[in-house]
């Protein structure tokens, strides 16, 4: 895993509800992210596999710093990127 990366990867799934959130966040906000569709990229689903095992869920995040998240929420992501909850 590239843990050198300025950007934040979301590994997700466009019939998940939580990615939809998380992705709209990051667009409201202008949060530049990577995302790693597991439906349609088989590289991504076995890197998500290689993070989390088989116990993984979506969204899952991994931050600029290696930092790991697991389906966070909009509070969390806010504060953990200092940014608003909602956009004004």
């Amino acid at each position: 895993m590239d843990t050198t990366s300025s950007e934040i990867i979301m590994y997700g799934a466009a019939w998940c509800p939580d990615v939809a959130m998380a992705r709209a966040y990051f667009d409201r906000h202008d949060v530049g992210y990577t995302y790693r569709d597991i439906d349609e990229e088989p590289d991504a689903r076995a890197a998500l596999l290689a993070l989390r095992g088989e116990d993984w869920v979506i969204p899952t995040l991994v931050l600029p710093d290696g930092t790991v998240l697991d389906n966070p929420s909009i509070r969390d992501l806010a504060k953990r990127l200092g940014r608003p909850k909602r956009k004004r």
